[in-house]
């Protein structure tokens, strides 16, 4: 904690003084916790599985496993200037990968901009770098998503059924994903946000007719149809499923460059 000497009494000149380096110290006992983040989309190599192991368990260092394999960093995403922005550490959060395997404490990276250059983009402080598997605030992964959505809406399972699907495909003996109703349906309405991004965009005009269906099951099961399909071919190595329409999407966007909102979710720089 902060401590204020009370015995003294200051004149207005040192107590603007005192209030100000008071608020420096604040603001670096503060800082990185509460300051304002923006969240962008990184491809890497491995799994999720894989990516937590060798970051959690086999303590590699996390910029080594990232390896900004698709696309480099080259310069600050906040402010726009090169060699700006500083690694900070990680901040974990909760996620369940396609398989049903859960991570309580799963590290994303997270940079600091030294506002080294003149034209920010946005008004924050810092960014985290996002798998492209995960979506922003959510722990279940687009894999899982689309899994339990193709189960329902392709291969025909019933609802009732559905809701004791996860046990199938779980393999961490030491949590289980509970797949409730609400939460089924949580999923279809993150499908029903993409199809919405997809048709405002334009990028796709050849599922537009199809994703236009008055039917919403017909909508997602379109999209659903195109998305495991999907191969993404502007990067070093291309990729094929879900994770690669969003990554496309991503790009056509601008990237961390435009800020570009992401197909899945809503990234905290879109957040009120």
């Amino acid at each position: 904690m902060l401590k204020i000497n009370k015995n003294k009494l200051p004149t207005k000149k040192s107590k603007n003084k005192k209030i100000k380096k008071i608020e420096r110290k604040l603001a670096d006992y503060q800082k990185y916790g509460n300051l304002p983040t923006i969240q962008i989309l990184i491809i890497i190599k491995y799994k999720l599985r894989h990516y937590y192991k060798k970051v959690k368990i086999k303590n590699e260092n996390i910029l080594d496993v990232i390896d900004f394999y698709s696309y480099p960093l080259d310069s600050c995403p906040i402010c726009g200037a090169k060699n700006c922005a500083r690694f900070i550490g990680c901040y974990e959060r909760e996620v369940i990968d396609e398989e049903g395997n859960y991570y309580k404490d799963f590290p994303i990276p997270r940079f600091l901009c030294q506002g080294k250059g003149k034209n920010k983009l946005v008004n924050h402080k810092t960014f985290s770098l996002l798998h492209y598997h995960l979506v922003p605030y959510w722990k279940y992964s687009i894999p899982f998503i689309i899994k339990v959505l193709k189960a329902r809406h392709i291969d025909g399972m019933a609802l009732d059924i559905m809701l004791n699907y996860i046990d199938d495909f779980t393999t961490n003996d030491q949590y289980y994903v509970e797949l409730s109703l609400s939460r089924f349906f949580s999923f279809q309405h993150l499908i029903e946000e993409a199809i919405a991004k997809i048709m405002a965009n334009g990028y796709y005009p050849e599922i537009n007719p199809q994703l236009q269906s008055p039917r919403k099951n017909q909508q997602i099961k379109a999209f659903l149809k195109f998305a495991l399909e999907f191969y993404c071919y502007k990067l070093n190595c291309p990729i094929r499923g879900p994770c690669a329409l969003s990554v496309d999407f991503y790009l056509r966007g601008g990237s961390y460059l435009l800020n570009s909102h992401f197909l899945f979710g809503t990234p905290s720089q879109f957040r009120r």
